[in-house]
């Protein structure tokens, strides 16, 4: 019995964190971007430029990318280097 009560709750967690995932990133652009670009258009003066690069998770940002490029690679002028070109 507990070992099908364990099934579950792991099922859940497998299948709902990338669920989970994709709805933060898409409420971080719906609450961000969308008002945004709509409020540049009915203004006439045409799309909103927005900077390069893309909004991140919520709270987290570039957090995970900047610690991939000092943590694991120990490469920051690449982490640098591509903000940069951006």
């Amino acid at each position: 019995m507990e070992a099908t009560i364990l099934g579950v709750w792991l099922s859940l967690v497998i299948g709902g964190l990338p669920l989970l995932v994709w709805l933060l990133w898409w409420w971080n652009e719906v609450w961000y971007a969308v008002p945004l670009k709509l409020r540049f258009s009915w203004s006439g003066t045409g799309t909103a430029k927005l900077p390069p690069g893309h909004m991140g998770f919520p709270i987290l940002g570039e957090m995970l990318t900047f610690l991939w490029y000092f943590k694991i690679l120990r490469r920051p002028d690449q982490f640098i280097d591509s903000k940069r070109r951006k």
